[in-house]
């Protein structure tokens, strides 16, 4: 069966959809702007197999449908693929940040291909970068649409490491580039729904009331780096930034899903 490319647009006031039907796509609408619910159009509407998703930030490798056909070619009872997520050239200091925090700090993506067994952060599936057998995902439900924006790939990827363990296959060769926050508020905003993220995840797959030392740890040092006039202290700035953003975005989902997560 040849490739069905899906675009599903949520009330996008670009050109998005009329640069999409130049090329031979389909194209559905999602009026809610649920990721969650967006993301379950297109696997209903597929047609394939193989369901592969990235985002509109993202530019796969040229090899990336290739590279995720021979995982699953590999070994019949793999349910589940992803890769790497590398940053593209960024436009500014803010991005430049944006991208060391987001994969070299929380993702932390292996060089080594591995089989994902565990619910970690580290060399998880995101939506920018992974796929999935479409029985598999209908099996478990699909995306779970409460998560709406926030933490709705990690928790489908949760999902699928307890439901099928040892079948789900990390491979590095699996490449996409990824564009970050380059202004202050983007920034802000992303980390902010990072952290209403980590509570809905923390109420459905780990234990509550949960703290996470490190984060304030972090915090401390970037408010004592920003004292001092070296030339760390923008990053420190930054990093203020973010993890402020990051522990606001904690309290307003833990007051969301009834469970403290700091």
């Amino acid at each position: 069966m040849p490739n069905q490319v899906e675009i599903v647009d949520g009330l996008s006031k670009d050109s998005t959809i009329a640069e999409a039907m130049r090329y031979p796509v389909e194209v559905f609408l999602e009026p809610q702007r649920n990721l969650a619910r967006a993301r379950n159009i297109g696997v209903k509407n597929s047609r394939n197999d193989i369901i592969a998703f990235t985002d509109s930030d993202c530019v796969p490798d040229r090899t990336w449908i290739k590279r995720i056909d021979d995982c699953f070619r590999r070994n019949s009872t793999t349910v589940g693929v992803g890769g790497r997520i590398l940053p593209t050239t960024p436009r500014n200091h803010i991005e430049a940040f944006s991208g060391n925090v987001f994969i070299n700090e929380i993702m932390q993506f292996p060089l080594q291909m591995q089989r994902s067994c565990s619910k970690f952060l580290r060399g998880s599936f995101t939506t920018a970068n992974c796929a999935y057998r479409r029985e598999s995902l209908l099996g478990i439900g699909g995306f779970s649409e409460f998560f709406r924006n926030n933490g709705e790939d990690i928790d489908l990827y949760w999902r699928m490491i307890e439901r099928f363990p040892g079948r789900l296959q990390y491979d590095p060769s699996i490449i996409v580039l990824h564009s970050f926050p380059d202004t202050y508020v983007r920034l802000t905003k992303k980390y902010f729904q990072y952290g209403v993220a980590s509570s809905k995840l923390a109420k459905y797959h780990l234990k509550t009331p949960r703290i996470d030392p490190d984060i304030y740890r972090k915090y401390a040092k970037a408010i004592i780096g920003s004292m001092n006039h070296s030339h760390e202290r923008g990053v420190n700035s930054l990093y203020l930034v973010q993890l402020t953003s990051h522990i606001l975005g904690k309290i307003y989902g833990s007051v969301l899903v009834r469970a403290l997560n700091f």
